[in-house]
């Protein structure tokens, strides 16, 4: 059971902005994270909302008919529009708290374990819709990221406790980066924008991982430099070899490299995302070069990419300049790049994947995202682009960004987006954006 896993109060203050929203965006009384424990389960997170019988850290023995008790054995959605009317759930232990209608997905450590579920609670009637469901998903996904975050944490810890310094620093950073997701609170407009919000929730998750090793390093050095030289001011007292200190001074040589390379690398990613983020959480305007972003687009998806096992390269000239809405195009790009990884390539196959560019001469841009995978069937050809269509409901695809793709190119980026492709020869999207974008944003 999960009872050895520490939850942060860092965690715990996010999760209750993220149930707080999925109450609002579902419009039910009750939106829960629920832990399992030996013989209970408990309430580990509860939203603040009017009508919610459920108080955080309330707990309930196993055993006794719970909803969460299926999602948890079955490991898969379970939906329950009307308890009243079905009898394998009239006598659940939720219905005399007059929750009777009940959406729910489990939520698994990094190693597969069950660690409780998240879910929405209503006390009457509800039959969710499929979008509704997939967003559950894609909630589910999100705190996932944040337990193997916490995992890594937890090994790092375990494996030396001079790193427990690093870790603190480490969380002060990651709180720094999250602010930038407290936008996701837009989300109670429309599902649409929650899509938005969502892939920048994803490069954060992606780039703290990243700044663990480098970060780790450099904190590990800087410990090691101090011990040795609270040894060699020891032995100064007695008196030392010129070997002894020619030693000592290579080992500080060799030690500030390492550091200086460390932090270096951990300063890059920053200086990257940051670019990315403030990009993406705003509709700023201004002049950049397509190949520089194209560059922080690849470092910011970089954890992805190396996890997913394919190849992506930027093939964009470096005299392209526009004039236009980066954190756009960013989203855009980011959004065609995760699909191909998600739906090109089956499991076993490995896939490269070109974004390129080309000016024409009436002062538009071409851009091209290709992968060399699956293709996609000419029967969803022409759906790709629809609100909500997609070939992997539940498995990491909620159906919503290539319709934020083909929003955000035809309104905010002035252009227009297609589809080529065919079944075994791979997907081409071509974006045709002016280089110098419309003066009112859509």
């Amino acid at each position: 059971m999960m009872q050895h896993h520490v939850v942060s109060d860092d965690f715990l203050g996010k999760w209750q902005q993220t149930t707080n929203v999925m109450a609002g965006i579902f419009d039910v009384p009750a939106g829960l994270i629920m832990r399992v424990w030996p013989e209970q389960i408990e309430v580990l997170v509860s939203s603040h909302t009017p009508g919610n019988p459920y108080e955080a850290h309330e707990k309930a023995n196993l055993n006794t008919g719970l909803y969460c008790e299926t999602v948890m054995a079955t490991r898969d959605v379970l939906q329950v529009p009307h308890a009243l009317e079905d009898e394998h759930w009239q006598d659940n232990p939720d219905v005399a708290l007059n929750m009777i209608s009940y959406l729910g997905v489990p939520l698994l450590w990094p190693d597969q374990e069950v660690f409780g579920t998240i879910c929405v609670l209503d006390s009457k009637k509800r039959l969710y819709q499929e979008r509704y469901v997939a967003l559950l998903w894609e909630i589910k996904r999100a705190i996932e990221a944040d337990f193997k975050v916490m995992a890594q944490q937890q090994e790092l810890i375990a494996g030396n406790a001079q790193l427990r310094d690093a870790n603190q620093a480490l969380a002060r950073s990651n709180e720094e980066l999250k602010t930038a997701l407290e936008k996701i609170n837009t989300m109670q407009v429309d599902l649409l924008r929650a899509e938005k919000m969502s892939a920048l929730g994803k490069l954060v998750a992606g780039i703290a991982h990243e700044l663990n090793t480098p970060i780790g390093n450099g904190l590990m050095l800087a410990s090691t430099l101090k011990s040795n030289a609270v040894d060699i001011t020891r032995e100064l007292e007695a008196g030392v070899t010129r070997k002894r200190m020619q030693d000592f001074i290579g080992g500080v040589n060799q030690g500030a490299d390492i550091l200086l390379h460390s932090l270096g690398r951990a300063g890059e990613l920053v200086t990257s995302f940051k670019q990315v983020a403030v990009d993406q959480s705003s509709m700023r305007r201004r002049e950049f070069g397509l190949e520089k972003t194209c560059g922080e687009i690849l470092v910011a998806l970089g954890p992805t990419i190396r996890k997913s096992g394919h190849e992506v390269v930027c093939e964009v000239p470096d005299d392209i300049v526009m004039d236009s809405y980066p954190g756009a195009l960013e989203q855009v790009l980011i959004n065609l790049v995760n699909n191909a990884l998600l739906h090109a390539y089956p499991s076993g196959m490995a896939g490269r994947i070109r974004i390129t560019a080309r000016s024409d001469a009436d002062d538009w841009v071409e851009i091209g995202v290709i992968d060399d995978g699956v293709g996609i069937s000419p029967a969803n050809l022409a759906r790709v682009f629809d609100p909500f269509f997609t070939t992997r409901l539940g498995q990491g695809g909620s159906g919503l960004g290539l319709s934020v793709v083909y929003n955000q190119v035809t309104s905010a980026l002035g252009g227009s987006v297609r589809v080529d492709s065919e079944l075994g020869h791979g997907a081409r999207f071509t974006l045709r954006l002016p280089r110098i974008a419309p003066k009112e944003v859509a």
